[in-house]
């Protein structure tokens, strides 16, 4: 019997719930309440500020992309509809891309541009973030090679690297070098499945998507490259978080090694294992085993989990205030003319 997806998502709900739960019963509620009201209203300032100024680049990248399409979208528009999405992929275990469709449709009904060509700005964007993540992700690999990072810390570090630049290389080859291979692998299941006219369209919807995606890495390449310079400006912003918590909760500094281990490991969480709506249990139960390898308790780590996760929220309200405005079902489900 095949689950729908509100019951696959509350299903979800409950695990993290129960993962959480059992989490805070091993480690004790009130160290973890310790551990947050230590940060402080400074502490907790610079938090929001490196947050807000990750949201700030990263859309302001999205802006020069969809500049180099010809899609024209105040800046105002773009940021709140990043938000939207944030809201609906942190809410949904979708790999943090559930949310990438509204944020091409705010934009679409906001503009004379078709839901395609901003829907490839957002993916051309998407792959620039990541290239932005990949980049800082290999310096403090190639800094831990040089560097006093224990080796079988080292190892993890190099294949998270590997993980990222395979993944990132093969989408921007894809793109780059026109090799459709998303439609080509459509192409490969409608031969060999009954579904024929349904793939058949999936088939048509990727070769228009892929060709607009590809004009990211040809065209409109110095956008592109502008994008992945704002991009990696965001990915610093993502880096120090860490860093501002311990400092003011700790005291502690960490190497810029350390900070790059931590990160890539984060990244490798978020990227692959958000199967909760909200990361719920997974990411703290994540998050003690990233932090126990640099000596930080489960309920420090648990309190960072939460103290990011009550900013995160503030912007899920928002995202979904916006929704709200447009008419959140109407939003995701209605029918759209086509391009």
């Amino acid at each position: 019997m095949q689950l729908g997806r509100k019951t696959t998502t509350f299903l979800s709900i409950v695990l993290g719930l129960g993962v959480l739960g059992a989490i805070l019963a091993f480690i004790g509620p009130a160290k973890v309440a310790q551990q947050i009201s230590a940060l402080g209203w400074d502490g907790f300032a610079l938090m929001i500020a490196a947050i807000v100024l990750t949201f700030f680049f990263w859309t302001v990248a999205w802006v020069i992309v969809m500049k180099g399409y010809g899609v024209i979208a105040p800046f105002s528009l773009s940021f709140w509809a990043r938000i939207g999405s944030f809201a609906v992929s942190f809410l949904t275990p979708s790999l943090h891309f559930g949310g990438e469709p509204v944020r091409a449709l705010v934009i679409e009904r906001e503009s004379d541009s078709s839901y395609s060509r901003v829907f490839a700005t957002i993916v051309a964007e998407r792959i620039t973030m990541m290239t932005a993540l990949v980049a800082v992700i290999l310096l403090g690999a190639l800094l831990g090679v040089y560097g006093t990072l224990p080796s079988d810390t080292l190892v993890y570090l190099i294949l998270i690297s590997l993980l990222f630049v395979s993944l990132v290389s093969v989408l921007i080859y894809n793109f780059y070098g026109k090799l459709f291979l998303f439609t080509r692998f459509a192409a490969f299941l409608k031969r060999k499945l009954p579904w024929t006219e349904l793939l058949k369209k999936v088939e048509d919807t990727a070769r228009h998507l892929e060709k607009e995606i590809s004009m990211a890495f040809g065209q409109h390449i110095k956008h592109t490259l502008g994008a992945f310079v704002l991009d990696l400006v965001a990915t610093v912003f993502m880096f120090i978080r860490p860093q501002i918590y311990f400092y003011y909760t700790q005291g502690r500094v960490f190497s810029i090694i350390e900070l790059t281990m931590l990160f890539a490991m984060i990244s490798v969480l978020s990227s692959f294992f958000w199967i909760t709506p909200g990361g719920i249990g997974v990411s703290e139960g994540g998050f003690i085993g990233i932090f126990a390898l640099f000596g930080i308790s489960g309920s420090e780590a648990v309190a960072y989990s939460f103290s990011v996760k009550v900013i995160q929220l503030f912007f899920v309200g928002l995202g979904l205030a916006l929704l709200a405005h447009y008419g959140i079902m109407n939003l995701l489900f209605e029918s759209r003319k086509e391009s």
